[in-house]
């Protein structure tokens, strides 16, 4: 497809933070001088194929949004208002996408690692009738256990890969795929999922970078060394 293509981007951040264990939502969390949040939109902000951005967060804070996030509001970031659960607000996310928009990039807020070159690799392999998927190899040795936590058996690890963001596919396509398991009551676990389900090819784009998702406080000081690390510091 080539990094040409019209993409929007909608970030999905309207989680509650309950493994975060504090009062403060995580992706509004302090990470090495400005909110985590902030960290991930600018790496979308600044690629020269994202033409926007839908931003999906808690429906308290799209009324009452922070100053920062009501100065991205002023520019060029389209807050909406997220669902129950993840895959609905993927899907009220995706229905501020505008309808000339090619290419759609779905990345979890609380991945604030990803980069320029992350999202411009899995977005070359999408393409018009296929989406693609940040993702890596397993590489640890797998067990099954029973629900005592006892060992079962081993799993081979071939051909497994650890599923992240962002997700990219075209709009129309996604648009269709999330509207109709909205009507079918399909839950699933991401959009590349849904693609699973409806038999629409994924591509997988292996990446070495680091992309954690941040689950609790304890994640933030080993993002915050590897953004040192990066030397992306800047004032906040």
């Amino acid at each position: 497809m080539g990094s040409s293509a019209s993409v929007w981007a909608v970030i999905v951040a309207a989680g509650r933070g309950k493994r975060f264990g504090s009062g403060e939502l995580k992706q509004f969390a302090p990470l090495a001088g400005r909110p985590l949040l902030l960290w991930t939109l600018e790496s979308f902000r600044v690629h020269p194929s994202v033409e926007g951005i839908s931003l999906v967060v808690p429906a308290e804070h799209v009324e009452r949004p922070p100053a920062w996030l009501a100065r991205l509001q002023d520019e060029d970031v389209t807050v909406a208002a997220g669902g129950d659960e993840r895959i609905d607000s993927v899907r009220l996310g995706l229905a501020t996408v505008p309808r000339d928009v090619r290419l759609v990039a779905v990345h979890d807020g609380v991945r604030p690692l990803v980069t320029e070159t992350m999202i411009s690799r899995v977005l070359e392999r999408a393409g018009p009738e296929r989406g693609a998927i940040a993702g890596r190899r397993v590489t640890d040795s797998l067990k099954q256990a029973d629900g005592a936590g006892r060992v079962l058996r081993s799993v081979s690890r071939e051909n497994l890969w650890r599923a992240e963001t962002p997700q990219i596919f075209p709009r129309e396509l996604i648009v269709d795929l999330h509207r109709r398991a909205q009507v079918d009551g399909f839950k699933a676990t991401d959009s590349a999922a849904l693609c699973e389900h409806y038999g629409v090819e994924v591509m997988l784009v292996e990446i070495s970078e680091p992309n954690p998702k941040v689950t609790g406080p304890e994640d933030l000081p080993l993002v915050e060394a590897w953004i040192r690390q990066r030397g992306q510091l800047f004032d906040p």
